[in-house]
């Protein structure tokens, strides 16, 4: 394994060691999952056999488990019971998160004692974190924040302005919220660090790999050669469809998000899936 990592601009301290040996968990105080969502049943079923108990763990992973069709917190009490576990999430660019540039992060966890200990565990100089314990708030923001920003790339990509921009972030957000709070989520948690601060965050700069493939489509690649542009994985893309089918079974208006999967299924393209936006029946605010 190099001492340096691959992506980011990190060199290995010599307090780390890199190892594929999972039984190493066993001498750790805590744990920290950053997987794919994928991937993290996987992940869990992996380390289960190594944990301590009252370790605490927590994940950075952003969407929905798509297999179990449903969050990942429910994922991790099937797998791990009661475990003390916790979300950790809000607008972080991994790049900037190890260049030490200034950033706020949400830790979620119905536990007390499990969020405080993550905030501080992950308090420096230049990470600041807040405490929640509207799990399924936070895990909401950190996933429909991904499908948005697809359709803030196919906005730009298309060449449309600030205001366009601005239009998507505020319509997007009531989508979110819509979406939360029909699943038991706390409104004032979107309009925190893991729900409006991603949002705008994944919507405004390149760095997002979903805004990067909602350009790439609105460029008329095909999802495979988007995909391939982009280079890493697109949650957005990920949890798009399972996101859409709760919003049915629940009766919740998506529109935003329900043309990102119209032109992800080529059924529309995204000139037309903007113009079908714009033409929608007039709502009250």
């Amino acid at each position: 394994l190099k001492p340096r990592h691959p992506a980011l601009p990190v060199n290995y301290t010599s307090n780390t060691q890199l190892t594929f040996d999972l039984s190493k968990i066993q001498q750790s105080e805590s744990v920290l999952i950053a997987v794919p969502s994928y991937g993290f049943a996987t992940t869990l079923e992996s380390i289960k056999p190594f944990l301590t108990s009252g370790q605490p763990i927590a994940w950075v992973t952003k969407g929905f488990d798509t297999h179990q069709q449903g969050f990942l917190h429910e994922s991790f009490e099937e797998i791990l019971g009661s475990h003390p576990s916790c979300v950790i999430s809000g607008p972080s660019f991994a790049f900037e998160v190890a260049s030490h540039k200034p950033t706020a992060l949400t830790v979620a966890s119905t536990d007390k004692n499990t969020r405080e200990y993550w905030a501080k565990a992950l308090h420096t100089k230049t990470l600041r974190a807040y405490t929640n314990d509207d799990i399924i708030g936070v895990e909401v923001g950190g996933s429909v924040k991904n499908i948005l920003a697809i359709a803030a790339g196919i906005a730009s990509g298309l060449g449309y302005g600030a205001n366009t921009q601005a239009a998507l972030i505020t319509r997007g957000l009531a989508e979110m919220i819509r979406f939360g709070k029909s699943l038991g989520a706390n409104e004032k948690t979107f309009n925190g660090l893991s729900g409006l601060g991603d949002l705008v965050l994944t919507c405004s700069d390149d760095l997002s790999r979903n805004r990067r493939f909602g350009k790439e489509l609105a460029n008329n690649q095909s999802v495979e050669q988007a995909l391939n542009n982009v280079g890493a994985t697109v949650e957005g893309l990920n949890t798009l469809e399972l996101v859409l089918s709760i919003a049915k079974n629940n009766q919740i208006e998506m529109p935003i998000c329900e043309q990102v999967y119209q032109v992800t299924q080529g059924l529309v393209s995204p000139t037309e899936a903007v113009n079908h936006l714009m033409s929608r029946e007039q709502v009250n605010e």
